[in-house]
């Protein structure tokens, strides 16, 4: 897969492509979907097939009345995911306040077919596009006529009744769902950051941690409480206990991210871990002393791992 990161304005190649264009926030099976489509009929017409996105992410840049967001994946997330699929060429477009006026039909001409030689487009059913996100299915299809150039639009992906987005699985992550949000996204759901010394209150209750510092300062983080998961550091996976909060039985002001690796013994500090989110066991809650705390931590160990178990992980560890 060939990678071109930069303002659109320094892209130019006319080779035929077959595109599509979007935050694709998460790759999830909705995004995966499109990317299937994209590849076949890339490889049915001979056309180069392309994956436009962007850097950052629009709404970042953009800082309207909503909430603000938090990201799924980071760009480096979604380049190494994307490389699992046999994309001729990712293009990950500059966004900044230019980019953001140009409109519907001047994003397609100039850019799409001006300087990526567009002959196909792969979107799906909600698409938006251009300076308000003005542009969508009705207006590719008006421009395709003009332009010469072919729209294939998908139908959304459901699982269990629930059409599958990245502000879905963003909101399943907020409530804790780890487990409904990995099937939308088709993966565990993980974070990635480097250990950090934290108050070492885990060793002296008999269950060291690892405090993890993110990476990425607008990666989303799964609701406050205790789940279980799995650890990968140096080059090994192990079962843990996970708890994502503020510590409420010490008062910790900040919010934190720890990880018991249960079969782990060693010193982490300076690595970098990441840590898939398998399934939410409880929410966090102050205990009456660190008595009570390390019985409850023993309890939250051996569940992680009768959890994973029931999926099926522990063998795989």
């Amino acid at each position: 897969m060939e990678i071109f990161q930069g303002p659109w304005s320094n892209f130019l190649d006319y080779r035929d492509s077959a595109i599509t264009v979007g935050s694709f926030d998460g790759i999830h099976l909705g995004h995966q979907q499109i990317l299937q489509r994209l590849i076949d009929g890339a490889k049915g017409q001979r056309l180069r097939s392309v994956l436009v996105t962007f850097e950052p992410h629009p709404r970042l840049v953009l800082a309207d009345s909503r909430e603000p967001i938090h990201l799924l994946t980071t760009t480096d997330e979604k380049i190494v995911l994307l490389r699992h699929w046999p994309i001729d060429l990712l293009c990950i477009l500059q966004f900044d306040r230019t980019a953001s006026e140009l409109s519907p039909l001047d994003f397609v001409q100039i850019v799409l077919k001006g300087r990526m030689g567009l002959k196909r487009i792969v979107i799906g059913y909600n698409h938006a596009f251009g300076k308000n996100r003005g542009g969508d299915r009705e207006s590719l299809i008006t421009f395709s006529r003009e332009l010469d150039f072919q729209v294939d639009v998908l139908n959304p992906v459901e699982i269990g009744g629930v059409i599958v987005s990245s502000s879905k699985v963003r909101s399943l992550l907020r409530q804790g769902d780890v487990a409904r949000a990995a099937e939308l996204l088709g993966r565990r759901y993980s974070l990635k950051g480097k250990v950090v010394q934290g108050y070492a209150r885990g060793k002296r209750l008999s269950f060291p941690t690892a405090n993890l510092a993110l990476s990425s300062a607008v990666k989303l983080i799964p609701a406050n409480g205790v789940y279980c998961g799995l650890v990968h550091a140096r080059g090994e996976i192990f079962p843990a206990a996970i708890s994502v909060g503020t510590n409420p039985t010490f008062a910790d002001a900040r919010h934190s991210i720890e990880a018991h690796l249960i079969s782990f013994n060693g010193n982490l500090y300076g690595e970098i871990l990441e840590i898939e989110f398998v399934h939410w066991l409880r929410e966090e809650r102050k205990f009456a002393d660190e008595r009570e705390l390390a019985d409850q931590i023993g309890k939250d160990v051996q569940q992680s791992l009768a959890t994973l178990e029931e999926y099926a992980l522990l063998n795989k560890v």
